[in-house]
């Protein structure tokens, strides 16, 4: 995949996150693993977006890009509430509503 193919599915990525609310059910793809969930909260700015999802395993997960000269890739981690931790689980691959 080129740079600039890479760069469009990242706007792609990012432009979905715009139109979401609390308790839309999504379908997100991070590797080869795709995992059915909910949109728990949502913190926008200007250079940031960061979404948090429960999964119906009762797990949540951040979903979090920000800009720096061009939108990251969104990252997914699993956080862990009790421990206070993040664990990194990858670069998201895809994300639809369910």
């Amino acid at each position: 995949m080129s740079a600039t193919e890479s760069r469009h599915k990242v706007s792609d990525l990012v432009d979905s996150f715009v139109g979401l609310e609390i308790e839309d059910p999504l379908r997100v793809t991070v590797g080869d693993t795709t995992i059915d969930c909910h949109v728990h909260d949502i913190d926008r700015t200007n250079d940031r977006f960061t979404i948090l999802v429960k999964t119906f395993a009762e797990d949540y997960l951040r979903i979090e890009t920000q800009w720096v000269g061009g939108w990251l890739d969104p990252q997914v981690d699993r956080l862990k509430p009790i421990a206070e931790e993040r664990q990194p689980i990858g670069e998201l691959q895809n994300i639809e509503a369910a």
